[in-house]
């Protein structure tokens, strides 16, 4: 078998390695008062069975190596069918060859409200907006989908980030909260038109080579694979300039500052002079990762 077909069964294990989705949903009732558990209750099993029961992709599925997608979801207030809370999301790729998972993706949604109705059915419609809830999670499940797959090939995650876009101009029509393209960087409206925007491509290739170029070979070949990393976190430099405070490349590196640092102060040594001068004027929140890079 030749490298070129070596590397197109590869992919494509690969690809099909990456359609199970599993969702380990928490709820936090610590803010809901007590009378109105039960309900919060009955919310939470009914997310979670539309959460795993749900086909979220197309391709082949299989039973092992599942993308795993964490959501902690706060209620903090209940008033009859009216609820208020908090969402945050979290994702991990899994590393070839290793049993690693690196962590992807990290969001936190501060606020928003939603309507339910005890024991009333949950389904997806990415064309119809019906529960702000599912559309909510419905949402993230597709961009953590096509984060995943922009880490296994170049931009392989746009189908999913139209289908996040989708679900987003559905609910933009509504009025619920979080949805409008005023909403600030953060805003959900917001960070899908940076996913399908040009402009983020530096972005998107960076989740690519990052992984796939760079953890991919770690162990076959370490100093290549970190030099691989640290060049290309460095070509970020031209879109931070343009736009400073981009809520992806600040999620990002919420997720992957640990990784980065441990990566870059353990091994074989790189030069690291570029990659700390571009951490340090352009991620500086994060300046305590940073003090352990090996210079």
């Amino acid at each position: 078998m030749n490298l070129k077909t070596l590397f197109v069964v590869f992919f494509f294990v690969m690809l099909s390695w990456a359609q199970s989705v599993r969702v380990i949903l928490n709820v936090n009732t610590d803010l809901v008062d007590q009378t109105n558990i039960n309900p919060v209750k009955t919310l939470e099993k009914a997310a979670q069975d539309f959460l795993n029961n749900t086909k979220w992709t197309s391709n082949r599925e299989l039973n092992t190596a599942a993308i795993t997608i964490e959501m902690l979801l706060t209620i903090s207030s209940v008033n009859n069918n009216s609820y208020s809370g908090s969402l945050q999301v979290q994702s991990g790729r899994l590393v070839y060859n290793t049993n690693y998972n690196s962590p992807l993706v990290n969001f936190f949604d501060e606020s928003f409200s939603f309507t339910y109705q005890e024991f009333q059915p949950f389904y997806y419609d990415a064309n119809r907006f019906n529960n702000n809830l599912i559309s909510l999670m419905s949402y993230y499940i597709n961009i953590v989908i096509g984060m995943e797959l922009d880490s296994f090939s170049p931009l392989g995650g746009t189908p999913y980030f139209e289908r996040a876009r989708t679900i987003a101009n559905a609910a933009q029509a509504s009025s619920a909260q979080g949805w409008q393209a005023n909403q600030g960087q953060n805003g959900r409206y917001d960070i899908i038109d940076a996913l399908s925007s040009t402009a983020f491509n530096d972005f998107r290739n960076l989740i690519y080579t990052y992984h796939r170029n760079g953890l991919d070979i770690m162990t076959e070949t370490p100093s290549e694979a970190k030099e691989t990393i640290a060049a290309q976190l460095v070509t970020l430099e031209n879109l931070l300039r343009r736009q400073p405070n981009a809520y992806l490349i600040q999620s990002f590196f919420d997720a992957k500052a640990e990784e980065i640092s441990q990566l870059f102060s353990d091994g074989p040594e790189v030069e690291t002079k570029a990659l700390l001068r571009f951490l340090n004027r352009f991620v500086p929140s994060m300046s305590g990762y940073w003090s352990t890079i090996t210079r």
